[in-house]
């Protein structure tokens, strides 16, 4: 207990005193040796009750100093914790651990949530000496620039200097801005960059958000499609369910209730009929369904090479069967991070519009390219047949757009979906007579 400490250092003052009152008295008498005695007694009391405070300060002194620092690795024995002081010093240090690891726990999910945004994220923190420090930086901002992740201002500064151009260092502000951005001195790719300001006790926050025009549009576009599919999915299914029920009734009940042979044949051609669009229309609705309940992909390592491989082994027969030929050799390895079956899927739907285009052509042939760059692995499937109109370019992507009388209209925009679910993208070209489209990954 802390009265045990007040005693101990009560005590020892009274035999300091006691020791002094003892040195005066035999001063001027015949005992020297005694004299002595306590003038030796007196000093190792006084060495002692200095030791004593001086270990309570260095115990305090070390303890603050592991605090300062978040240094834990500090132990206070049990015997010690029987004090008071001791006792109330370690919890401190155990709730300082824990506050600690909250703190760090929390920053790492925070940092998680960052990494798994598809916009860019640069959050940027000043002092009161105007001095600026990179507070976060998720890996998007930096691939979007395709610049290394630098956390150190000074250098990081010199990179992004097009984005720093637009934003006051002296008085950071909330701003939103369309900029055009030159990639490696080639490319120049514009973005929409919008910035927010938070102040706290001892510092102020810049969080610079970056995201493509491309990023933008096709957000909104996506929005507004998937709510008309999810209107017309209801209304139709609405409409087709009682449809298809009556169909079926009246048909059960045409032997019973018409005798007239030409009347019966012509009833039963036009249920038929209705039964036949309704199960067409059922189909049709099932198959945009497929759009707006797309599951998130489950992400694994995998062999690009194999992905294209086991696909065209499903078309073998059908490109037998119409003589056109493709080409895919490729001994190296691509490993990308993607969900098989959804890539799988993209590949067939990519192969299976080659074939369609390919029906009137002269030699036709499907070749396949795999290529990797620093940080984007590349997909490319080409054809030598019709290719796609200019009038409908625009149009391809689009929920419900076909030229094919019996395509269902949602194959590409089904494969724009998936791509961009991996955080890649999907790109049409068209090159000297020849159609492509190009899957983009990021490494």
């Amino acid at each position: 207990m802390i009265k045990n400490i007040y005693i101990l250092i009560l005590l020892r003052i009274l035999f300091i005193i006691a020791t002094s009152f003892a040195i005066f008295k035999f001063f001027n008498s015949k005992y020297t040796i005694t004299f002595f005695t306590f003038i030796v007694l007196l000093f190792f009391q006084v060495i002692l009750f200095i030791n004593h405070i001086k270990q309570l300060f260095i115990d305090v002194e070390k303890t603050v100093d592991c605090l300062l620092n978040d240094d834990f690795s500090i132990a206070i024995s049990k015997e010690k914790r029987k004090t008071s002081i001791y006792n109330k010093t370690a919890l401190l240090i155990e709730k300082n651990k824990k506050t600690t690891f909250l703190k760090e726990s929390e920053q790492l999910i925070f940092t998680n949530i960052l990494e798994s945004l598809s916009i860019g994220i640069l959050i940027l923190r000043k002092d009161t000496n105007q001095q600026i420090e990179v507070f976060q930086l998720n890996k998007i901002f930096v691939q979007f620039l395709r610049i290394p992740k630098l956390y150190k201002w000074e250098l990081l500064q010199q990179k992004i200097q097009p984005v720093l151009n637009i934003i006051d260092h002296s008085d950071w502000k909330i701003m939103k801005q369309v900029i055009s951005i030159s990639i490696d001195d080639e490319i120049e790719e514009t973005f929409h960059i919008k910035t927010s300001v938070t102040k706290t006790y001892n510092y102020e926050y810049l969080t610079i958000s970056l995201e493509t025009i491309q990023q933008l549009i096709d957000k909104k576009e996506k929005e507004s499609w998937y709510k008309l599919m999810n209107v017309m999915s209801h209304e139709i299914i609405n409409t087709i369910t009682p449809i298809s029920s009556l169909a079926e009734s009246l048909e059960s009940l045409i032997d019973d209730r018409i005798t007239n042979k030409e009347n019966l044949d012509e009833l039963s051609q036009g249920l038929k009929i209705i039964k036949r669009r309704s199960e067409h229309l059922t189909s049709f609705v099932n198959s945009y369904r497929k759009l707006t309940e797309l599951p998130l992909p489950k992400l694994e390592d995998v062999n690009l090479s194999d992905i294209v491989n086991n696909v065209i082994s499903l078309f073998q027969n059908e490109l037998l069967n119409k003589k056109i030929k493709i080409s895919f050799t490729s001994s190296n390895i691509f490993v990308i991070r993607c969900d098989k079956q959804q890539i799988e899927q993209v590949l067939i739907n990519l192969i299976s519009n080659s074939i369609y285009a390919l029906e009137n052509s002269n030699k036709p042939t499907i070749s396949i390219f795999i290529n990797r760059e620093e940080k984007r692995t590349h997909l490319i499937v080409e054809d030598n047949g019709l290719g796609i109109p200019n009038a409908i370019k625009p149009n391809i992507f689009v929920p419900y757009f076909t030229t094919r009388k019996k395509g269902s209209g949602i194959g590409l925009t089904l494969s724009k979906s998936i791509m961009e679910a991996h955080h890649g993208n999907i790109q049409h070209k068209a090159i000297e007579n020849k159609t492509l489209f190009k899957l983009s990954f990021i490494n």
